[in-house]
């Protein structure tokens, strides 16, 4: 069998033409970002880039939060699209790869000729196909890059979201623990005004006391009830979501926490608003689908050109099928194929890739900027919260030599009863105060950690 020489030459060098590829997008990012040089406060303890919530000193944290990472369903929504978008990318990438399929037939040809019998024949037939499309210009190599940074970009958003889940389960926890102290205060406080009501209607018989005392008592105790009221339905609320953050109907009684603030430290290291770039998968997500983007655009300039595609054909017939193999053609074929009009669409589709990288590009730049102000935010929280619990403890001394001194002049007949009340009630509010006020400080702290990022999150992957 003869085969043009120029067909298998051609065949042989096509594979080269891929080198011909004309587009590539830029190596760097576009849109420089202007950071700052250094965040508003600083800090000189080493890199933190562990898993910060040991710091709490909690063994009930760390259970809730190593439940979480692993039946939380938003993290395992997360792995779920981290595979959709592998399996995307090996499709993307089988695209570049010789094809070979095979088809087998039997058909059945039944013929009458007048004035003879009629006969059967059975033709039997095997085939296989192979096919290549050579990259000229780029096109496939691009769609595998963007899928593959897609993949990539997947892969930071399941560690964003391990972020994101971790600083909530720490966050309720903080929460409940505050709800606690609250609800302790309260309860320590009804059964120290109780006391005083009694203390006040043995006084009545004594004129020692009004009944208006008497009423105003028991409207701050009733008042005190209708306060706790909320508190108790706050911290079922609190319960519920920390067992939704983990994947449960129901949170084990045992991992609830204790009504005991964690201890906190001084700042983490805080590095430079650049090393952000690097600490957050949110902003290395926004990156990778930038660079997507960009090859996005490369794919569709490329597919305005002409694609060459090559196949072959071995077919095996017969009308025997112990013999199929005896007869067989082989046939070699190079389709140019390109567009010569298309209403536009490919010049469309050009466009639209450009504007889906422009919008990327905003996006990056209000990631990276979102991320600086999340940081100063919170070291601005923490700083107030650290005034205002210095404030609150001056105002609570001061309170308390408030509130004896108003006793003492009601017990000795110098002051009515109204006064005794107010003291014991603005002590009462700056003691609320001020645990509010430890609870908003950790959350502060909490929030830094989360703004800061850091590579923790690796370990579970």
């Amino acid at each position: 069998m003869k085969i043009n020489l120029n067909i298998i030459t051609f065949l042989l060098m096509a594979p080269l033409f891929a080198a011909c590829a004309i587009f590539r997008p830029a190596d760097s990012l576009p849109g420089s970002v202007d950071l700052p040089p250094a965040f508003s406060m600083y800090s000189e303890k080493a890199d933190t880039t562990g898993e910060w919530w040991h710091d709490f000193k909690s063994e009930n944290l760390d259970q809730l939060i190593a439940s979480a990472i692993s039946d939380n369903f938003s993290i395992k929504e997360a792995w779920a699209r981290l595979a959709q978008a592998q399996y995307t990318a090996i499709k993307s990438g089988a695209a570049r790869a010789p094809q070979l399929n095979y088809q087998a037939a039997a058909a059945n040809l039944e013929s009458k000729n007048q004035g003879s019998s009629q006969t059967n024949t059975t033709n039997w037939s095997l085939g296989f196909l192979a096919s290549y499309e050579v990259d000229l210009w780029g096109r496939l190599k691009a769609d595998q890059e963007s899928t593959n940074l897609l993949t990539r970009a997947r892969e930071e958003d399941l560690k964003t979201a391990m972020m994101t889940v971790t600083g909530e389960i720490t966050d309720n926890w903080v929460r409940l623990v505050s709800n606690k102290n609250q609800q302790i205060l309260f309860s320590k406080q009804l059964a120290l005004q109780e006391k005083l009501l009694n203390l006040v209607k043995q006084r009545f018989p004594l004129a020692k006391s009004t009944a208006l005392d008497i009423y105003q008592q028991q409207q701050a105790i009733e008042a005190i009830k209708t306060t706790m009221i909320p508190l108790a339905a706050r911290e079922n609320s609190l319960i519920r979501q920390l067992a939704l953050l983990t994947g449960k109907t129901s949170v084990d009684p045992d991992r609830l926490p204790a009504a005991l603030f964690p201890t906190i430290g001084e700042l983490p290291a805080l590095g430079l608003p650049a090393d952000l770039l690097a600490a957050r998968p949110d902003i290395r997500a926004a990156g990778l689908r930038l660079k997507s983007g960009q090859w996005e655009v490369v794919a569709a300039k490329a597919d305005r050109l002409p694609a060459l595609k090559l196949t072959a054909t071995h077919t095996f017939s017969d009308q025997e099928l112990g013999s199929i193999f005896d007869n067989w053609l082989l046939n070699l074929a190079a389709n140019l194929t390109g567009p010569i009009f298309d209403g536009k669409r490919r010049r469309a589709e050009v466009e639209r890739t450009k504007a889906i990288a422009e919008e990327r590009i905003a996006t990056y730049g209000k990631t990276v900027f979102t991320a600086i102000k999340e940081v100063e935010d919170a070291l601005a929280d923490e700083a107030e919260q650290s005034k205002t619990l210095k404030s609150l403890n001056n105002q609570l001394a001061i309170s308390e030599k408030t509130v004896r001194e108003a006793k003492r002049r009601y017990l000795n007949g110098n002051s009515d009863f109204l006064n005794v009340l107010r003291e014991e009630l603005n002590i009462l509010k700056t003691q609320q105060n001020l645990i509010i006020a430890q609870e908003n400080m950790i959350i502060a702290r909490i929030k830094l950690y989360k703004a800061l990022g850091g590579s923790w999150v690796d370990n579970y992957l």
